[in-house]
């Protein structure tokens, strides 16, 4: 970047020293003649020695040079010509095109319009992708549901096949056992075999303590429950039989009340 900025540098130098320079403008002898009325003198150039001088009528002992050098511009004036040769007033260009933005955009009903409906086009797509996201993620919750399903069929069918040769196992020595009793021979297995059914009918006494005790369970209960029922029986029949001693009077006569039509009734059906 600093190799380029000075052969930028260097060439703005070298154009700046090349450029060719406003000649002075010719000389032009004039006689002395009268202006008119209410206007200035013209300036008159005059020939002095091997150059020109421009001469003021009204003050013709001090001569104007000609031609002089004009004085050289700053780095910095040299820069802001070259950056901005036609001397534009940016703040103001700014504000001018700032407020034709503001007039074309903001003050344009058609420009709120186009908004209003971009903006509605990127809610709904907002909602369509928060909509793909959610079926994307209850996939994965799926996925991941259906290999823990696999998984847990894949350790059950392992732990039911062990399962399946522990009992093999147990019933081939139980065969074995009763091969050998009935045979006469006693004493084959070894102690490791009878630890091994030691242990499993530990466990089967166990798991038939604790059946047990959970049928206890349930039967008591179960009187618990015919108890609630027996004492509810005795009261709703002491309810009965206190209804039973102590009628209604109303309904007594109401009942009474309707037998005597009833008989009525059944007086004027015999009659011919």
């Amino acid at each position: 970047m600093s190799l380029r900025a000075t052969l930028m540098f260097l060439v703005a130098i070298g154009a700046f020293g090349q450029a060719p320079q406003t000649p002075p403008p010719a000389p032009a002898k004039s006689a002395p003649g009268q202006d008119p009325k209410g206007k200035e003198p013209a300036i008159r150039y005059v020939e002095s020695g091997s150059g020109v001088v421009a001469v003021n009528p009204a003050q013709p002992y001090r001569p104007i040079p000609v031609g002089a050098v004009a004085p050289r511009d700053s780095i910095f004036g040299f820069y802001l010509r070259v950056l901005n040769p036609q001397q534009i007033n940016w703040g103001t260009e700014i504000d001018r095109r700032l407020a034709n933005l503001r007039e074309q955009s903001v003050g344009n009903p058609y420009f709120r319009l186009a908004s209003f409906q971009l903006g509605l086009i990127v809610i709904l797509l907002m909602l369509c992708w928060v909509w793909w996201d959610k079926m994307r993620q209850i996939k994965w919750v799926a996925a991941e549901c259906l290999t823990d399903a696999l998984n847990a069929r894949t350790i059950a069918e392992s732990r039911a096949l062990e399962a399946i040769d522990r009992h093999n196992r147990h019933i081939e020595l139980c065969n074995r056992v009763i091969e050998g009793q009935s045979s006469g021979i006693g004493g084959t297995l070894d102690a490791g075999n009878s630890a091994l059914t030691v242990r499993e009918l530990q466990t089967e006494l166990a798991a038939s303590r604790a059946n047990c005790a959970r049928l206890q369970h349930e039967l008591d209960q179960s009187k618990v429950e015919h108890a609630q029922v027996d004492g509810r029986l005795a009261t709703l029949e002491a309810e009965l039989r206190r209804k039973a001693a102590h009628p209604d009077p109303d309904l007594v006569a109401r009942l009474e009340r309707a037998e005597s039509e009833l008989a009525g009734r059944k007086d004027r059906k015999t009659k011919p």
